[in-house]
């Protein structure tokens, strides 16, 4: 079973369910499977009954050590189910390809892992050196997103954003993934457009430009992002935040209600040369 964006909500109950967070039977991740398990394994890390299985397939379970998701499991106190995990031994130069997982509380951290560590993914992931600072500029609104209208309103006691990236050097196209437990689209905008109906509502007032911030100009971080990967890029924006899905590409935008998570995702695919 695969756990991508075009598998997860198919497999979405078969992963997740009560406290229980089962990824046994997943062969392989993209960046945006994992940013859903991080989402919810923080919906679930109050749970008493909570768990986690672990994938059973050796090339799994060694994908998900090389993103060091068990230091982002044991962070959200998941160190109880991770001895298989923290016994695999491997090389961690075995796949540039793939980027571990980063979690930044703060914005000056952000700022400065966007610097030192996330422009360097790109670097390594092949990127010229004006698609580089481009890229990185993208990853940059996401972030800045993320602390922008969570300040002072974080639902959960994990604040911050949780960054997933990963190279397809065959397809020439980079993954990265922004997951955040925050308010969500529909409550931020909600300041502002009190009559708000629904989560893909708000997601598309916020891809073009509208911000929760009540008497702020400012917003349109979200349409720079739109038009950067589309166009420079070729890329897919993809925005999930509550129970609404939002992608947008060369051929539009598509929007569908999905299964529920606490927070947003929030995902470009870059294409290069």
């Amino acid at each position: 079973m695969d756990f991508t964006f075009g598998t997860s909500y198919r497999n979405f109950n078969n992963v997740f369910h009560d406290g229980e967070i089962d990824l046994s039977n997943i062969d392989f991740f993209s960046p945006w499977g994992i940013g859903l398990v991080c989402l919810k394994a923080v919906e679930n890390m109050d749970r008493a009954d909570k768990v986690l299985k672990l994938p059973r397939k050796s090339d799994t379970l060694t994908y998900v050590k090389r993103m060091h998701f068990a230091v982002i499991m044991q962070e959200l106190t998941y160190s109880l189910f991770l001895d298989k995990l923290n016994g695999l031994e491997i090389q961690e130069h075995d796949n540039p390809n793939i980027h571990e997982i980063m979690h930044c509380s703060f914005r000056d951290e952000f700022a400065a892992r966007l610097e030192s560590k996330i422009r360097l993914i790109f670097k390594a992931f092949g990127l010229n050196d004006n698609d580089e600072q481009k890229a990185t500029a993208l990853v940059g609104e996401l972030g800045n997103n993320v602390f922008d209208h969570n300040a002072g309103s974080w639902p959960t006691n994990v604040v911050g954003a949780i960054i997933i990236a990963q190279n397809y050097p065959n397809l020439k196209c980079v993954e990265v993934v922004v997951a955040d437990t925050g308010i969500g689209f529909l409550n931020s905008l909600k300041v502002a457009k009190s009559d708000l109906k629904n989560d893909i509502e708000a997601i598309k007032l916020g891809l073009a430009g509208v911000t929760g911030r009540v008497g702020e100009k400012r917003g349109n971080g979200l349409r720079v992002i739109q038009d950067w990967t589309i166009n420079q890029f070729s890329g897919i924006v993809q925005i999930h935040s509550g129970n609404g899905l939002v992608t947008v590409d060369k051929d539009g935008s598509r929007e569908k209600s999905v299964q529920g998570i606490q927070g947003t995702l929030a995902g470009l695919k870059i294409v290069y040369n």
